[in-house]
């Protein structure tokens, strides 16, 4: 190649310069790799443009201009679908028209193929009277050099038309407006090409313009969401000079060697520059920024043991790197979130749980232009809303929650680390208070089990007593959760019969306990040699269960003194539906049930009835009803009473000549009715 100098190539070479300043840049910061792809291919497309015109001004054949310009010009047509590759990345819109992405590609490479093959972009040159060759007109040329405003005009009305963000849309629009109003600028060396006026190109001028911006955009502002310095590019850079260098020195050394030499030679060098490059790369660890204020994390999560000190541990940490968090979300069923702080829910879609939890890494909302997400697109985006980050909270593959936040920039690759390595901690000790939780709840559950299963073997089984003249006849059958139903019934020394039975407003082992403590205060008020009154019992029993109530347990009970030498029930029904006496009854246990002849016996109720717990012992109804030899003094629990009080009554009058097999009777009706969600205890008492 015959080359003679000329300042006249000078503006040329240092538009290179800037292209080759710009094309690094974007090569070496880490970032959204579709964006880095689009900034590297236009600056690429550029550069051979810029070289081999500064080589065409100083050569003084017109052929081997013509090779120089043709060689320069082909990557031309590339330029212009990089740009629009970043137009749509920035703008969300890549993934609706990576159709239009592909199309400008395709048409390109084959401009460029066209260029190289043909005359049909560079026909041949002219001479300026600058004094150096530039192209002639051909059937492409127009075609060719427009491409650049073609698809960065498409590109542009796709932008404005998105939902970008204000701000953003607005830095984006200046910055390609700016470039499309230079390459206006540039176009003007079409009047050269064409040979209508000019002496000298200028296209140079708007191309190093332009080139300056985009490296502006690139190192200052987020375009490329930049994560921080790619060391690893930088490596197979080096590399690939490093080869070229090697094999320019080979090449100058063996003058006249054969072609074959020179490839063979070349194909070494760079391969053994792709080995080193490999070995000096090494593992690809990602780091992580603040690695003592991770492990303080990850020690003081050790010991939390609600969800709120997790995400308040985590919103500290965050906040060391300008992260605001928004809200921390937990999962608590298919579908659903809570919110941890306020307890809010929201529902979702399970899908899009199984997509974060593959994916475990931090999502921006700059992420979602480049990535392919198909029909999940809609639900991503709707799932960021106004936040920047969400951040999956992923443990074992499994998703747990996630985090909404804000930050102004994007996140670089060390700070990157620290929120995944966070919030994989993070997900672990949600975990463990899930799984603490669970453990405790089950541990609460065993616990119920074993006092209702001790309460259905002490009492499930029909139970008759016998006690001084009294005969007692208990059935009692408990829920899957007892509800507290019991009895106790003691004989003074007097030979009067003493009889409590209690329901509790709860559930399971509270209502156990509650149950428990009235019972043991009505056994020690009536442990007593000396006479003892209905108002003696109940005062002891009230200041048990104020003691329960205190504890938020409530307890209903029924108390009653049966004397049978003055034939009669002193009672009393606090919360509980009550008792009742039923009777006459001609022969009790002789007659077989509900066969009774005659009169029907007399139902006379004792307190407020119904299946409904009312007030506790601080307020009791009292009252007093004769109690002859041939009555029964029946007490049921709310289950087994029902809803309706005459049904109640109409089963106690036919079902009374059963006598002390009354109690019994009365649970399997009760029984029958459907599923027993509460305790079943009826208690039955008469004279011998």
């Amino acid at each position: 190649m015959q080359l003679t100098w000329t300042w006249l190539a000078v503006p040329w070479f240092l538009c290179a310069l800037v292209l080759v300043a710009a094309t690094l840049s974007a090569t070496l910061v880490r970032g959204d790799r579709v964006l880095r792809i689009g900034t590297v291919g236009a600056g690429i497309g550029t550069m051979p443009w810029a070289v081999c015109s500064g080589l065409a001004a100083c050569s003084p054949d017109a052929a081997q201009a013509t090779l120089l310009l043709r060689l320069g010009n082909g990557p031309v047509a590339l330029v212009g679908p990089g740009l629009l590759l970043v137009l749509l990345g920035v703008a969300g819109q890549l993934e609706r028209h990576r159709w239009l992405a592909r199309i400008a590609g395709a048409v390109g490479v084959t401009l460029t193929a066209l260029c190289w093959l043909t005359p049909w972009t560079v026909d041949g040159v002219h001479e300026l009277s600058s004094g150096i060759y530039y192209p002639d007109a051909a059937p492409l040329t127009a075609f060719h050099f427009s491409q650049l405003a073609i698809w960065m005009g498409i590109g542009l009305f796709i932008a404005r038309r998105s939902v970008l963000g204000g701000g953003e849309r607005r830095r984006l629009v200046r910055m390609f407006v700016g470039v499309l109003a230079l390459g206006a600028v540039g176009i003007t060396d079409m009047l050269l090409v064409y040979d209508i006026a000019g002496s000298y190109p200028i296209a140079w001028l708007p191309a190093m313009l332009a080139a300056g911006t985009a490296m502006y955009y690139v190192l200052r502002t987020d375009l490329l969401r930049p994560q921080g310095f790619d060391r690893f590019a930088a490596i197979e850079v080096l590399g690939f000079v490093t080869a070229i260098v090697i094999v320019s020195i080979i090449v100058w050394a063996l003058p006249g060697a054969e072609p074959v030499m020179y490839a063979l030679i070349a194909g070494l060098v760079w391969l053994g520059a792709i080995v080193v490059t490999w070995i000096v790369r090494g593992d690809d660890v990602a780091p992580v920024a603040q690695e003592a204020a991770l492990g303080d994390l990850i020690a003081s999560l050790g010991d939390v043991e609600t969800e709120p000190a997790v995400a308040d541990a985590l919103t500290v940490l965050w906040r060391g790197l300008g992260i605001e968090v928004r809200a921390t979300w937990v999962v608590t069923g298919a579908g659903e979130l809570t919110e941890v702080h306020t307890g809010a829910r929201r529902t979702w879609d399970p899908e899009l749980a199984v997509w974060l939890a593959a994916r475990g890494e931090v999502l921006a909302a700059g992420d979602l232009g480049t990535m392919r997400l198909g029909k999940l697109r809609v639900k991503i985006e709707a799932l960021l809303g106004p936040a920047a980050l969400v951040v999956p909270l992923v443990d074992r593959d499994t998703l747990v929650g996630l985090v909404e936040a804000d930050r102004a920039s994007a996140l670089r690759e060390d700070e990157r680390g620290l929120v995944s390595e966070s919030a994989r901690a993070a997900a672990r000790a949600f975990t463990y208070v899930s799984l603490s939780r669970a453990a405790a709840k089950e541990r609460e559950t065993a616990r119920e089990v074993e006092i209702a299963e001790a309460m259905r073997l002490q009492a499930s089984a029909s139970r008759d007593d016998e006690l001084g003249r009294w005969i007692v006849a208990a059935e009692y059958r408990t829920a899957a959760h007892t509800t507290g139903a019991g009895w106790s019934t003691m004989l003074l020394p007097d030979g009067r019969l003493a009889v409590l039975v209690t329901e509790a407003q709860a559930h399971g082992v509270a209502a156990a306990l509650a149950t428990a403590a009235v019972t043991g205060a009505f056994a020690a008020a009536v442990t007593t040699p000396d006479p003892l009154g209905l108002d003696e019992v109940l005062t002891s029993l009230r200041a048990s269960v104020d003691g329960v109530m205190r504890g938020g347990e409530p307890v209903a009970a029924f108390v009653a003194l049966v004397d049978a030498e003055a034939k009669t029930v002193t009672w009393a029904t606090a919360g509980h539906p009550g008792g009742a006496v039923v009777g006459p009854i001609a022969d009790l246990g002789a007659v077989p049930l509900a066969s009774s002849q005659g009169t029907p016996p007399k139902v006379t109720l004792l307190g407020g009835g119904g299946d409904r717990l009312g007030a506790s012992l601080v307020t009791a109804t009292r009252g007093q009803v004769a109690f002859p030899p041939d009555m029964l003094l029946v007490i049921a629990s709310s289950a087994v009473r029902g809803e309706d009080e005459q049904i109640w009554e109409r089963a106690l009058r036919e079902r009374s000549p059963a006598g002390i097999r009354l109690a019994s009777s009365l649970v399997d009706l009760a029984n029958r009715r459907g599923t027993q969600a509460e305790d079943l205890l009826a208690v039955v008492v008469r004279q011998r």
